[in-house]
């Protein structure tokens, strides 16, 4: 079996929209196990001597302790505040399901951390975090909001990858609060699952597939104007209150533009009452 890996080339144009050239750089497969352990040990002879206890997130019983080195791994990740994001653009869909993604990268420009969250119209939301070393999958994690329900309950369930992309085991855990964390993982039977995908995650984040930005016309919301790029299936809404000279060419022939690909360049803007909108900064034609 394959290992699954994350792949580069597109995202070239992404990250250029942050800082520099956004690319993920695979490594040789190695035996995924001792290069966790390899990443931790290095990390913990940096730390003091003496730290304070911390209170692990995950515990396992006997039979199960290999996978601590995991957990360790996820949370040397999560605790890496030198780590750059990149947050995708927010999408919907025709039925207003919305579904957007955050990516880490690593100072070799690496993928470590891939996060999808999507919000369906029924209140059901999910969230996927994966979890990479050396561009394979260690680690993912599927977390399900059931707010549709007249009494709501919420599901995690985390699964751990060998070096292949094998699934070495799975665990859950359910409670009817949205702190999970108190609750006992449980493992699941091998058979009932294959992993969690994270394509649809990384398609995102490169806008491809379903996601690419292509032009699809302009609206008016909330006293602001934008300009939509998407799919038949996903799109997504711009705000701009400056008419450029791309925008003017746009708005000149829409259909003559319409699906033309075309490099967006945004700013997500919180303002003070909580209304959220992506703004824009820069539109290009690709060369």
């Amino acid at each position: 079996m394959t290992s699954p890996k994350i792949g580069d080339d597109c995202l070239t144009s992404r990250y250029y929209f942050f800082k520099s050239t956004m690319k993920v750089k695979l490594s040789s497969s190695i035996l995924l196990f001792f290069v966790i352990i390899g990443c931790i040990s290095c990390t913990q002879n940096e730390t003091n001597p003496d730290p304070k206890p911390i209170k692990k997130r995950i515990e396992f019983s006997k039979e199960y302790k290999k996978l601590e080195v995991f957990e360790d791994y996820v949370k040397k990740i999560d605790q890496n505040k030198t780590l750059e994001q990149v947050e995708s653009l927010f999408y919907t869909d025709s039925k207003g399901n919305t579904v957007e993604a955050i990516a880490w990268i690593n100072e070799k420009l690496e993928i470590v951390k891939l996060k999808e969250t999507l919000s369906l119209t029924n209140g059901k939301k999910k969230e996927h975090t994966f979890y990479f070393l050396n561009g394979l999958i260690t680690v993912s994690q599927e977390v399900i909001s059931h707010y549709e329900l007249t009494n709501p309950y919420f599901t995690e369930e985390r699964v751990y990858y060998s070096q292949t992309g094998s699934v070495i085991e799975t665990f859950g855990r359910y409670a009817k609060s949205s702190d999970l964390s108190s609750i006992a993982l449980t493992v699941k039977p091998k058979s009932s699952h294959g992993g969690h995908d994270h394509q649809n995650a990384l398609n995102i984040i490169k806008r491809m597939g379903d996601y690419e930005t292509r032009f699809r016309g302009f609206d008016e919301a909330y006293e602001r104007k934008f300009v939509v790029f998407g799919t038949e299936n996903q799109t997504t809404t711009i705000a701009f209150n400056v008419e450029t000279p791309i925008i003017k060419q746009l708005m000149s022939n829409e259909k003559k533009y319409f699906n033309q690909s075309i490099d967006v360049q945004f700013s997500s803007i919180t303002e003070p009452d909580g209304f959220m909108f992506q703004a824009l900064i820069d539109l290009k034609f690709p060369s």
